[in-house]
């Protein structure tokens, strides 16, 4: 008996494994939509919600919204320039001050994400960004 649930645990390991490599941390194709969960972390407050990032051929344009579907921000990352737009921010976050730090911020962020890692941490201002993808259901 044993052995056998060794050897059914090690097939779970190694078939999780592949998952988590299957799954894409950021959108790599034209039209292809990403879907995170995401935590963003400050001295004073958090917010928790979804983002959702979808490559549009020459650009990437982002979204987050926490669970109630209140946009905080829009946003979008411009590959040739290395620069992210932010479109809208919600009104606690719209200061010329936290909108320059929310785009160096996401752009650090986007590149974590191409990469594969899905966290990011702003020593200077104390932001921690988590971003933990959502697996999309199998049709």
């Amino acid at each position: 008996m044993r052995p056998s649930l060794r050897l059914i645990s090690l097939v779970l390991v190694f078939s999780a494994s592949y998952m988590m490599n299957a799954q894409h941390t950021f959108p790599e194709q034209r039209g292809e939509k990403v879907r995170y969960r995401v935590m963003m972390e400050t001295p004073k407050a958090y917010l928790s919600g979804i983002c959702i990032l979808v490559n549009d051929s020459t650009e990437v344009k982002g979204s987050m919204f926490n669970e109630f579907g209140v946009s905080a921000m829009d946003f979008t990352y411009f590959p040739s320039k290395d620069k992210v737009k932010l479109h809208h921010v919600t009104k606690m976050l719209d200061k010329w001050y936290i909108r320059r730090v929310l785009k160096k911020d996401l752009r650090a962020l986007i590149h974590n994400l191409k990469d594969g890692v899905c966290d990011y941490d702003d020593t200077k201002y104390k932001i921690r960004f988590n971003f933990t993808p959502m697996v999309e259901p199998e049709q």
